[in-house]
Formats: C-alpha cells, structure tokens, sequence
C-alpha cells in the first residue's frame, strides 16, 4: 500500500523557510557575479591577472575559520570553489589543460574538482604538450603530475623565472587536505603564466642548474644554511656525465628571484656554474574533513501513514 504524503504546519513553516532563504542566495550569488564582471573589467584595463589564486587561498581559509554548524567543511570548499570557477569563465573565457597520464587518470578528477564544472577542459598527450598549450595561449592553466625523481625529461626544466611571459607554478592539487590523510599519493601540480603570489602560508619551488655534480645531501644542508626549509627534492637524470646536473628544491615559505635567501644559497654552492631560478610555488592547501561528525541528536521518523 502507498504511503500519503505526510503534511504537518511545522514542516510546511521550515519549508517556506528553506524556499526564503533560497531565493536571497540565488539573488546573492546574482549580485556577486554582476560585481566580480566589474572587477574583471577593472583587471583587463589595468592589465591585472584575473585569477588570484593566493587571494582564493586566503577566502577560503577565512571561510573554513568562521564554518561551523553540520554542513561539512569539503562541502564549503566545495561550494565555494564551483563559483569561482563559474565567474572566472565568465570573466575571460579561461580554458584547462590536463596531461594525460594513464598511470593516474585521477589528474582530471582533481583539475575538475578545483576548476569546477564550468570551465573546458581537455586533455594533451604528454607533459611539454600541455606545457606548450599555456605558452602558445592555447590554455590558461596545465595540470601536471608531481615531479618524479630522476626523470630524465622532467617537464619542470621548461618552465622559467618570474617574468612577463615565464610560466610558473601556482597551485597545487588536491587545493584541500584531509586530516586523516595529510599526505595524499595523488598529487599535482597547476602551472601559468599568471605569477606566484604570497597567500600568508605557502611554499616554493627553487630550480638549481649545476653545471658540475653537486650531490642532493649537499643542496639540502646548503639550504638550511642559507635559511631555508627543504620539504623534497628531485633530481633530474643524468644520463650523460657532459650534461648539466639540475635539482628541483621544494621549500617552505614564499620566495622570490630576488630574495636574500636565494643569492645566500647560490654563493654557498658556489657562485659560478650554479643558476637557481624561482619556478613558482602554491599556497598551503587547508585541511578539511570529507565527512561530518556523527550528531548527538538525531532526526526522528516520519510518523507512519494511517492505514
């Protein structure tokens, strides 16, 4: 026997309630969108990048401090970060690369879940494809995978310093963390050519070209010397003793081209034969769970149909 339709004044008030509160978010988000075009514009006449994403890493966490309640912090970000993707089109028109990676065909997952549903995307044969799309103005944004140690074509050595046209790192993938997993397996990495700015917690990537072999254990003490933190470091192979040694030095904090800390490591390694260029880096994602706490209180059964 079907069920009636269960019909009480108490639901009916908190569903004319729901149906409120609806309509002020979707005028909400209307509004919102009409003031992020004007600063788009604003941006395009003063020749600013349109995405921001150490300003998006700082919203983000402003937002995860205030959250509290049962709506689940992933859900948040989530939210949030569907409708920067959604103006960001609307803005510009921006276009994602992704690197086919049979190995890890989770990459795109990742791309989607940061850029969101709005914004095309499409995949390129290999890493320097990808890479080439960004430079040519095909994309705005590739997504790559995260560097392999002793690669012998790493996709790092085509990217360059913090000039106009350089290509650089600027995000890293998954943009959040679960506590229960604060080191994920699959991790990537989103290069542009829009520059690498300070959200307030972040981290670098420092590029060492070593015209002779100098050993990874001597980069990282040199570092810590010039007042760095190293967090990893790969090195890409060496399959001719002529060519050039290079490193890929991830570290703590924000670093420039220009900074001290660079120039300290550069003379401690020795000055000649040794280039460091700044590639990037990408705000420290925040930590949020997937999942919601268990409530104490619990949501009691629709009252059975009268039969």
């Amino acid at each position: 026997m079907a069920h009636k339709p269960y019909k009480s004044k108490e639901l009916d008030e908190i569903r004319q309630k729901i149906d409120a509160l609806d309509t002020r978010i979707h005028e909400t988000l209307r509004e919102r969108a009409e003031l992020v075009l004007q600063i788009g514009e604003e941006k395009r006449k003063n020749n600013i990048e349109i995405v921001q994403p150490a300003r998006e890493a700082r919203m983000i966490r402003r937002l995860l401090s205030k959250h509290s309640g049962v709506l689940p912090e992933m859900a948040v970000v989530r939210i949030w970060r569907e409708l920067v993707g959604a103006v960001s089109l609307l803005q510009t028109g921006l276009k994602v690369v992704v690197a086919n990676d049979e190995e890890h065909p989770e990459y795109w997952d990742l791309a989607k879940d940061y850029f969101g549903s709005c914004l095309p995307m499409s995949r390129t044969p290999t890493n320097l494809t990808a890479i080439a799309a960004v430079r040519e103005g095909k994309a705005n944004f590739a997504v790559l995978p995260w560097p392999k140690d002793q690669d012998e074509n790493p996709w790092w050595d085509c990217l360059g310093s913090d000039t106009d046209d350089s290509i650089q790192v600027i995000v890293r993938l998954p943009h959040g963390d679960d506590p229960s997993e604060p080191n994920p397996d699959k991790r990537a990495l989103v290069v542009a050519k829009a520059g690498f700015d300070e959200s307030g917690e972040d981290r670098s990537f420092l590029m060492i070209d070593c015209e002779e072999r100098i050993s990874r254990a001597r980069v990282a003490s040199k570092a810590e010397e010039a007042g760095l933190k190293p967090l990893s470091i790969s090195t890409k192979h060496d399959s001719n003793n002529d060519q050039d040694h290079k490193h890929l030095l991830e570290v703590d904090g924000y670093i420039t081209q220009d900074g001290k800390d660079v120039e300290a490591l550069r003379s401690l390694l020795g000055e000649e034969g040794v280039n460091i260029t700044c590639i990037g880096g990408y705000p420290v994602p925040c930590q949020y769970s997937k999942t919601i706490a268990a409530q104490e209180s619990v949501i009691p059964a629709a009252p059975k149909a009268a039969e």
